[in-house]
Formats: structure tokens, sequence, C-alpha cells
């Protein structure tokens, strides 16, 4: 396995993985189920995946971003483990456990992580709040 096809993300993976903290990408879990007549059932595709997650503030091109508010932060996801793309349709729950809509998501160019805009997620009634949706 060549460092180009994939290689790094394991290296970066096995090198920085203590420094990151454990976290957990939130799936949608929209994607229906069908009986034999078509008929939808339920939905699937929500269970959470566990990832190894870091938070920072927002870079520069990030803050000069369209859509980027006050509060937004940087949110560093490994890409080991992970089996597909990270899409705005996701919520990350950081080290802190605090949950995050993901803004904007981007592969870095090794393919060892994703470089997200987090932004703060409401609070679904009946659950806790926590401070990061203040």
């Amino acid at each position: 396995m060549g460092l180009l096809s994939g290689g790094i993300a394991s290296i970066f993976s096995a090198a920085l993985s203590g420094l990151y903290l454990d976290g957990l990408l939130h799936r949608d879990g929209t994607g229906p189920i069908y009986d034999l007549e078509g008929n939808i059932t339920g939905y699937d595709g929500g269970a959470d995946i566990p990832i190894k997650v870091q938070r920072d503030a927002c870079n520069y091109a990030m803050r000069q971003s369209e859509g980027y508010a006050d509060g937004d932060v940087m949110l560093i996801v490994l890409a080991a483990g992970l089996t597909g793309p990270i899409t705005t349709d996701h919520q990350i729950t950081d080290g802190d456990g605090k949950r995050w809509m993901v803004a904007s998501a981007e592969l870095d160019a090794a393919n060892s992580h994703w470089i997200c805009r987090g932004r703060a997620a409401s609070v679904a009634q009946g659950d806790d709040p926590d401070e990061s949706a203040s």
C-alpha cells in the first residue's frame, strides 16, 4: 500500500489517534426501507459511527466563507475507519460531548482527515441543552 493510495490515512491514524478525542458521527437515518409491495416500513442509516475528532477555532478561509457565523468551529475528523464521506447531512459530537451540525466538509489532499466547519446543533425538545447551543 503506497502513501498515495490511502496508506497515509492509516499512518496519520496510528500516529495521531491518541491526540484526538472519541466522538460520534451522527447520520441522518433517512434511507427508506421498502416492503415487497413498495411501501416504506421504516428508515435505516441512522446508526452513529465512532470517530476520532479534534475541535479548534475556524481558520481564515472558513471565516471568510459564505454562511460563516460567530461560534462556528473547525472539527478535524480522522478518515481512517469511515466508510463514506462526511456531508452536511451529518452531525458530530466532539470529545467534550457537544453536538455540531456540519456546515461544510472537505477531505484533505492526503485523504487522512476531514476538515469540517461545525455549528452548534439545536436541541430537540425534551433533550437536555448543552452549553454549545447558547
